[in-house]
């Protein structure tokens, strides 16, 4: 039988025969040892996806609440009207309905079995449309990501390679060019507190859909921003690049984190030769782009020129929304606040302040955007607190597409 159409149970049963063929005094050990590998991949291909199936089964295991419920779960519309209705009236009043879909799933260490109330699917596709617009300036550009957590895949898989083939061999898909190691995303539950003074105040269910959608998207992409740089694993946050670059044994290449002097940052001349001739073709052909403090770009980079005074970077703006467009040596920078990388002038030895990388290839975020909302009594404030939940993770991804830029004092 072709390997790849082998049950768990085939294959435990001809790895039984493959051992007692083994004792024998004219076995074919090499070819034995050959078959045993793909047996063994076929099983953690077979285990991985029954993983997958429950995993999602469980996620996905919508339930309807309270007692004498004649409303079965398929037939609960998220997108009618009555829906919405109740689903207003659960956040701004706290009143349950009968109508509503509660997310539930399989209790585990570290993850509640209660996830809240759907939102409705009018909030869904507007969160996710607001979220592909510029809000987020390094959200928006990141890899966007719907698999399995839990799972070791190979930084390789996500990217693909160009083979030469004949008529008698075929592309191996499990490998990935030279790129080495792993990520595992996680199921990382994040939250997201609302101001029922600002949700009390929308009366119709339209005007409270956008308010609730808004507020949603705002805090969603400042904390991702922030935690695609200083996130940290250990506070349940996803894997920032910053905290990968200190870490102990991180993935950022060391060669990838260049430090600049104030001297050095003044003289374009160092940049060229410290930072761009650097840059490996392979990366060049990608369009990397920088990211920095607008403090950095106003005092550091926009009073560069080279030996004939002409400037070397190039500012511009966006004619519809009057939005800065700024590049330096023909590359994008993207701005972020100084809670993620510091001004130039303003960082002591050691700290980040500027960062060159190819968003894409470099991080990916893993998630597949479903948001819940619950309420729960804060006794301690003596209070009502009403949030928004997401499951997510983020991880670097090719690293050798990140380069770092610390300031070193002398």
């Amino acid at each position: 039988m072709n390997i790849e159409e082998m049950t768990l149970e085939q294959i435990a049963t001809r790895k039984a025969e493959i051992k007692e063929l083994s004792k024998r005094d004219d076995a074919d050990i090499d070819a034995l040892s050959e078959e045993v590998d793909k047996l063994n991949e076929r099983e953690a291909q077979l285990k991985a996806d029954k993983k997958k199936a429950e995993k999602r089964a469980n996620l996905q295991n919508m339930v309807i609440e309270g007692a004498g419920n004649d409303v079965k779960p398929n037939e609960t519309n998220l997108d009618s009207m009555e829906y919405r209705t109740a689903f207003m009236n659960y956040v701004v009043k706290g009143t349950r309905s009968d109508l509503l879909k509660y997310v539930q799933r399989d209790d585990a260490a570290g993850q509640s079995g209660d996830l809240g109330v759907m939102i409705p699917q009018t909030v869904v596709q507007k969160i996710i449309k607001d979220l592909e617009k510029v809000y987020g300036q390094l959200y928006s550009r990141v890899r966007k990501t719907n698999i399995q957590g839990g799972v070791k895949y190979p930084i390789g898989s996500f990217s693909a390679t160009f083979t030469r083939i004949t008529e008698t061999t075929k592309s191996d898909r499990q490998k990935g060019g030279s790129i080495t190691g792993s990520v595992t995303f996680e199921y990382k539950i994040g939250e997201i507190r609302l101001a029922r003074t600002i949700l009390q105040s929308v009366l119709s269910v339209p005007a409270f859909e956008a308010e609730l959608a808004k507020v949603i998207v705002q805090a969603y992409v400042k904390a991702m921003d922030h935690e695609i740089m200083l996130g940290n694993e250990e506070s349940n946050e996803m894997q920032g690049i910053l905290t990968e670059a200190n870490k102990s044994g991180g993935r950022i290449p060391k060669a990838n984190i260049i430090e600049f002097t104030a001297e050095e940052v003044a003289d374009w001349k160092q940049w060229q030769k410290k930072l761009f001739a650097e840059i490996p073709l392979s990366m060049r052909g990608l369009r990397p782009e920088f990211v920095m403090t607008p403090g950095t770009w106003e005092a550091n980079i926009k009073t560069l020129a080279d030996d004939n005074n002409r400037p070397v970077y190039m500012e511009t703006f966006n004619p519809v929304d009057g939005a800065e467009i700024a590049r330096f040596k023909g590359r994008d920078v993207v701005f972020v606040e100084e809670d993620i990388l510091k001004n130039f002038d303003d960082a002591a030895t050691g700290e980040y302040f500027a960062m060159l990388w190819v968003p894409e290839e470099a991080y990916a975020i893993n998630t597949n955007l479903e948001f819940s909302v619950t309420r729960y009594m804060d006794h301690e404030a003596n209070q009502m607190v009403t949030k928004a939940l997401v499951i997510n993770d983020g991880k670097p991804l090719d690293t050798k597409y990140i380069y770092l830029l610390k300031k070193k004092v002398v």
